[in-house]
């Protein structure tokens, strides 16, 4: 058949120890400082780059609508305030951090290992006035300094942790809250036969991730000290959330493949496609987890009652 053909340029090639910091820089650098235009060609305005939460059904309601509303379910899950500190590990382009200053009045430390997500949101910052309430750090989760955050957020970053390390993962979720304080994980599951994301997504798209069993990743909580107060799926909310992206991509074909070249473009096509059909077929799923850091007396410092967890 002849030599084989060479690796696609779009193909991840990493070198050194898996999840060694500077991997895991090489591995968040391929998918997400790939442009920021192709991102915001893409996403919505709030550039919010995960599951939306969709709270109806009318024609009017659109994809900005869900992430606006998924954004909201967050804060209120975490009981955001005036004044309270929120830590955002893994804050993407800063849909979560902004919304939760500008409509809670929170000081929020966000952090990214993202150069071209860091450079976005300290423009946001600056152009929204929220430079009193915002920090942007370009920091490994594992190098964090401080805590005694009132509330700490992760969406949809610890698939890019690793099997290994999420043990001490969850141990700075638990380090970095204070007693009493809320944890929100939204994050990723597969069954246990299919950890990762799939060869092609881990050679195209978003290398070395993993996601295992929703109930492995609670055990994991609960092992580093979390107790863990409720779990909400959002599965079926990712295959409309991933089905508008796809849409997006087919309609303004010409400016992705202008920002990021054809080649890259049709990779994007096969994996949000790949992506839906994942969610829609139950090979994926999606759940946003609650816990909280117990005090030193055992006591979770959370009402009694669902209305009083989410801050209604």
């Amino acid at each position: 058949l002849g030599p084989r053909p060479p690796a696609p340029a779009a193909e991840a090639r990493l070198t050194g120890d898996l999840h060694s910091k500077a991997r895991d820089r090489a591995a968040i650098s391929h998918h997400y400082d790939l442009s920021n235009d192709f991102y915001a060609a893409l996403l919505d305005p709030s550039m919010a780059y995960s599951c939306a939460y969709w709270t109806r059904d009318d024609p009017e309601y659109g994809l900005a609508d869900a992430q606006r509303d998924k954004l909201e379910l967050i804060c209120r899950k975490l009981g955001l305030r005036e004044g309270a500190r929120l830590l955002d590990i893994g804050c993407g382009w800063g849909s979560l951090t902004l919304h939760a200053a500008e409509h809670h009045g929170a000081r929020v430390t966000a952090v990214t290992l993202a150069a071209a997500q860091a450079r976005y949101v300290r423009e946001q910052v600056r152009e929204r006035g929220l430079s009193d309430r915002v920090e942007v750090l370009l920091r490994d989760y594992r190098d964090i300094d401080g805590g005694g955050y009132d509330a700490v957020s992760t969406v949809e970053m610890g698939e890019h942790v690793g099997d290994a390390e999420y043990p001490a993962f969850a141990g700075v979720l638990h380090r970095m809250v204070r007693p009493g304080g809320r944890v929100l994980v939204q994050q990723m599951s597969r069954g246990a036969d299919a950890p990762g994301g799939g060869a092609f997504i881990e050679s195209y798209i978003a290398p070395d991730m993993h996601m295992r069993p929703l109930g492995d990743t609670v055990s994991l909580l609960e092992g580093a000290g979390l107790e863990v107060r409720s779990a909400e799926s959002l599965r079926e909310h990712y295959t409309r959330t991933v089905a508008a992206w796809h849409r997006t991509l087919e309609e303004r074909w010409d400016d992705f493949t202008a920002l990021a070249g054809h080649q890259t473009a049709r990779v994007w096509r096969l994996y949000l496609v790949g992506g839906a059909l994942a969610f829609e077929e139950r090979r994926m799923g999606v759940d946003q987890i609650l816990a909280v850091r117990p005090g030193d007396d055992g006591a979770s410092g959370m009402p009694a009652t669902p209305r009083g967890w989410y801050g209604g």
